[in-house]
């Protein structure tokens, strides 16, 4: 399992350098093209679905390593270390929950992409291509979250973790 794991994750870090790798590229030529006086339209287009993705596995990813946001002050004041690691547990469950919500909906909304057959208006793309990583980014929030939230270290009393 720890194998599929680190796979799973080191395919979601080429997706996102691959995405941000082509942002810039995309966003570069397209400032170079404005001042040629020749803009390209589909760089912007294709540079946002890039960003979508960047958004949303870089969410995922987040949560997988526990760089995300959070609140310790209750945990922090917590004297016994099993109390801290359940009130630790607490926002990964609660995130859990949040992102599984988001999954969801967001496959609802890509199965209606894909029946309707929205495309994109300059690219003439799926639309379904611009939701299919907030599904995707959504469940793998969910496992970051829960594999952080269970695997992560307990803090010590200091609130760093040992």
């Amino acid at each position: 399992m720890p194998l599929i794991d680190k796979a799973l994750w080191r395919l979601v870090d080429v997706i996102l350098l691959i995405a941000v790798l082509g942002m810039v590229c995309l966003i570069g030529l397209q400032v170079g093209s404005r001042l040629l006086g020749n803009s390209l339209p589909w760089t912007e287009e294709l540079s946002r679905f890039f960003f979508i993705w960047t958004i949303w596995l870089g969410l995922a990813a987040g949560f997988r390593n526990g760089q995300h946001p959070r609140v310790t002050i209750v945990s922090d004041l917590a004297q016994s270390r099993r109390l801290r690691r359940v009130l630790d547990l607490i926002p990964a469950l609660a995130a859990a929950v949040l992102f599984a919500i988001v999954t969801r909906h967001g496959w609802d909304l890509l199965w209606q992409q894909v029946r309707f057959g929205e495309t994109s208006a300059i690219l003439q793309i799926g639309m379904w291509i611009a939701s299919l990583p907030i599904v995707l980014g959504g469940a793998l929030a969910v496992i970051g979250a829960l594999i952080h939230g269970i695997a992560a270290p307990a803090p010590n009393a200091q609130g760093a973790a040992t």
